[in-house]
């Protein structure tokens, strides 16, 4: 198996754009149940726990990747400085380093601000829409995220 394959950066930011747009829905849904990870409905244990706090960490990598990318990309997502897709980029990107943190101290930021079902509401329509948005601009820029 050739590994530089899959290692290129173009595939990277495609696996890590790709784990972050599913990472918004279902954080998206978790909030909108109370702030439970989804997973923890189907399961519980010690090997339900390790998975979810190595999907929190693989998280906080993919964010923290797709910040450097579009830091080396001269602050450019999807070829341009678009106010409103920066500010959807940036609700991913906090959202992966929060979970990341998360898995990595088990303590998760967000949840400690607040657990008002009101406002995990309210983030969960911004995760969703901040997904939609960031989905909408790759399919426009030919499946490209950074140039």
């Amino acid at each position: 198996m050739n590994l530089k394959k899959y290692t290129t950066k173009k595939n990277l930011d495609k696996y890590a754009f790709f784990w972050s747009e599913a990472r918004l829905v279902l954080a998206a849904l978790a909030l909108f149940f109370g702030g439970k990870p989804i997973i923890l409905f189907f399961g519980s244990g010690m090997f339900v726990s390790s998975i979810l706090n190595l999907s929190w960490v693989i998280s906080g990598i993919a964010a923290l990747y797709l910040l450097y990318r579009w830091n080396a990309n001269h602050k450019k997502i999807f070829g341009k400085k678009d106010a409103k897709t920066n500010f959807a980029f940036f609700v991913s990107v906090v959202s992966g380093i929060n979970l990341g943190i998360a898995g990595i101290l088990a303590n998760n930021i967000g949840m400690l601000i607040s657990s008002n079902r009101l406002i995990f509401f309210v983030v969960g329509i911004l995760y969703l829409w901040s997904a939609r948005q960031l989905f909408v601009e790759f399919k426009q820029n030919e499946k490209r995220i950074f140039n």
